[in-house]
């Protein structure tokens, strides 16, 4: 993995080296910039493949005419490699970069239908002054852009842009419902003013000062042009255990230290049962927290499952029990997110990939298979609304006065009794409502209670819906189960989980791999039926399960589902209490942007334990650092001096 920046458009190569070095976390093994009249790329190098000098970027075809900066890893490049040198290339090193290098030289736009891999790539052709920006399939690896004046910027991570363009670097305050609604903005906006992101599975083409955008995959598109798998479930089987094998395979590939992300939980088993058949079973990483600090959170602890998984495969685990300072790991975590991502777990991923990096540089996650097989208790609880529908709203309403009492009362804790009500408090509404209310945490009339004046009488539901409402109604001719997954891989997955695991392993140089998200899985996966998902309303990821039967212990392969996520319920009704009322408070009165009693009463109610507001006030918190570390006052500095990076363009020092 790499870091990638380039201005398109404009002369600016003292802008381009700073954009370069604010991405040196991201490679610190190299760097250089190419730079020449109105075009520069910039490159930040983590060796993982060829380690020598000839896979130095950013990379020039022989007459100079084409120039790649890439991010990423291309898993079927010695296919490619060998099919591009029966049209006559030859190659200077064992780089994938070299093999795309030439492949976009030999397929033009039509290159990403042939890749397989997790990728953003930059590349620029000379002669005719095109720039041809594209994005993996799922969305794995990221790349933002800004227009001003004329000229194009681009980088792996918003803070480059936002060094060299400081009027980016204020709020969005019309995004803020999303935000709020989803810990995360969905699309193709941030919350950075003119910074956009790229689309998952997008292409987008600069020329003639013009930056025009395709999708070339999407996954609505996809699951409704794929047809249902008809063979037997014997059959489905061995097809996923077969995709899934070849995806571990290729990337397992490596010549750095590698190892596994090892929750104890059924996805990352698999995993680990596939990496111990290939080779020698690899060193694994899981995370720890004290009883003590998960005790307010009532999720299961990962480590016994860990050690199982690792002693059935003869795995080397290392415990890293994360109990170091969270406030300073939670502004890290904001830093190095550079869009506000309010899902606890970046502070897990970060610290977890800290203590990785000590040993390794490249790790395997079972990220994806959640989406792909219907791991969320969210989906069954959907379904489970459809079944309902004909109870009486005043019986559902009877039901959540009479828990939400009892909670109130103390003679239920709110510990055992917030997924109840969550799941009460929408259980009436019709299926599109219902699911976008299990997928976010505030309310129409919760935002308009807490934004203040006309940015909160101003909220419209389809201004903080719309994005995930038009990809249901893209699929309104599937099942409701794939209606669900199919929103999912195009919203939750990219936007949040894939940017959060990213950018937190990436702050520590370290390339994460997803093999659940090799694309052509992915697209199996949408051929299976429902029941290979979810059977009986309660059992999930069924095809996993059964297709691993025998093949990983029965104390993981039948374990509930668990949140992978730090203790933050316990944090802020405790260590971080302190911490997140005094930056609340303080930024209520100074931004005007929250009610004053709308705030004061969820940190109360919160820190009562009459009500659980844990991720309403976590996502305050964050927007608060986000704030700070990218509104207020100066820009961290690069770690590395951009003067100092050579520029590799024709005619210029090297």
């Amino acid at each position: 993995m790499c870091g990638i920046a380039g201005i398109i458009g404009a002369d600016a190569p003292d802008q381009l080296r700073l954009m370069t070095q604010m991405l040196a976390h991201r490679g610190p093994d190299d760097g250089a910039v190419w730079t020449m009249p109105g075009a520069g790329l910039g490159h930040r190098r983590l060796s993982i493949l060829d380690l020598s000098e000839a896979g130095r970027q950013p990379m020039t075809s022989e007459n100079g005419r084409y120039v790649l900066v890439y991010n990423g890893e291309i898993f079927n490049y010695t296919e490619l490699r060998d099919e591009l040198r029966g049209k006559g290339h030859a190659f200077r090193s064992r780089t994938d970069s070299e093999v795309l290098l030439r492949a976009c030289i030999e397929w033009g736009d039509e290159v990403v239908d042939r890749l397989v891999g997790q990728f953003a790539f930059a590349f620029w052709d000379a002669e005719q002054r095109r720039l041809t920006l594209a994005r993996d399939h799922l969305g794995i690896k990221p790349l933002y852009f800004a227009e001003q004046g004329g000229a194009l910027y681009f980088a792996s991570e918003a803070k480059a842009i936002a060094a060299v363009l400081p009027e980016t670097r204020a709020l969005r305050e019309d995004l803020l419902p999303q935000y709020l609604s989803f810990l995360w903005v969905p699309g193709e906006e941030t919350l950075f003013r003119g910074i956009r992101k790229m689309l998952p599975g997008s292409m987008a083409i600069h020329e003639n000062g013009r930056l025009r955008s395709l999708r070339y995959w999407d996954p609505v598109e996809k699951w409704v042009a794929a047809g249902q798998a008809r063979p037997s479930p014997e059959e489905r089987d061995e097809e996923f255990r077969m995709l899934l094998r070849r995806a571990v395979r290729s990337q397992m590939m490596s010549d750095v230290p590698l190892g596994l992300l090892l929750s104890g939980g059924i996805d990352s088993t698999v995993l680990l049962a596939e990496m111990a058949a290939e080779e020698e079973a690899p060193r694994a990483f899981t995370a720890h927290y004290s009883t003590e600090s998960r005790r307010r959170d009532v999720f299961e602890d990962d480590l016994p499952y860990a050690r199982l998984a690792a002693n059935e495969f003869g795995a080397e685990l290392e415990v890293a029990t994360l109990e170091d300072d969270a406030p300073q790991l939670l502004a890290d975590a904001v830093w190095h997110c550079d869009e506000p991502l309010a899902d606890p777990t970046i502070v897990t991923n970060l610290a977890l990939t800290r203590r990785a990096r000590q040993r390794l540089t490249v790790l395997l996650s079972g990220m994806g298979a959640d989406e792909l097989l219907a791991g969320y208790p969210r989906y069954p609880a959907v379904l489970f609304g459809e079944k309902l529908r004909v109870v009486p709203s005043f019986m559902i309403s009877a039901g959540s006065a009479l828990l939400r009492a009892s909670v109130h009362s103390g003679l239920l804790p709110i510990e055992k009794g917030r997924r109840p009500l969550y799941l009460l408090s929408h259980l009436g509404r019709p299926f599109a409502q219902r699911f976008l209310g299990y997928s976010s945490y505030n309310t129409i009339a919760d935002l308009r209670a807490l934004l203040t004046g006309d940015a909160g009488s101003r909220i419209e539901e389809n201004a903080v819906f719309g994005y995930h409402e038009q990809m249901l109604s893209r699929s309104a001719v599937l099942t409701p189960l794939s209606r669900m997954l199919s929103c999912d891989l195009g919203t939750f997955l990219p936007y949040l989980n894939l940017e959060n695991m990213d950018k937190t392993s990436m702050a520590n140089s370290v390339e994460m791999r997803v093999p659940f998200l090799d694309h052509r899985l992915v697209e199996y996966s949408m051929t299976l039926p429902d029941e290979d998902k979810l059977r009986d309303g309660t059992h999930r990821k069924v095809l996993l399960r059964r297709a691993w039967e025998h093949r990983i212990p029965d104390r993981i392969l039948h374990r509930a589902k668990t949140g992978y996520s730090p203790p933050v319920r316990g944090w802020l009704r405790d260590g971080l209490r302190e911490f997140t009322e005094d930056h609340l408070r303080s930024a209520v009165a100074e931004r005007g942007l929250f009610d004053a009693s709308r705030v004061d009463r969820l940190l109360r109610e919160n820190a009562s334990g009459r009500e659980d507001h844990s991720l309403r006030v976590w996502t305050l918190l964050v927007l608060e650092l986000w704030m700070r570390a990218y509104v207020d006052g100066p820009l961290r500095p690069p770690v590395l001096d951009p003067a100092a990076l050579p520029d590799l363009g024709p005619g210029r020092r090297t």
